[in-house]
């Protein structure tokens, strides 16, 4: 993925998980997302907590 690629993963991921997930499962969601890529783990996190 280009940088272009990964911006717009880690605004959809976000905007999916602020629209209402439930704490549990964001924390799995949270988890999974920086398994797979610690930077994009880090970015979607941030943005689902308003940073």
């Amino acid at each position: 993925m280009d940088d272009a690629q990964r911006d717009r993963l880690v605004s959809n991921v976000v905007g999916h998980l602020k629209s209402g997930v439930s704490g549990p499962v964001l924390e799995r969601a949270l988890e999974y997302w920086s398994n797979i890529d610690e930077e994009i783990g880090d970015r979607i996190a941030k943005g689902v907590q308003g940073g």
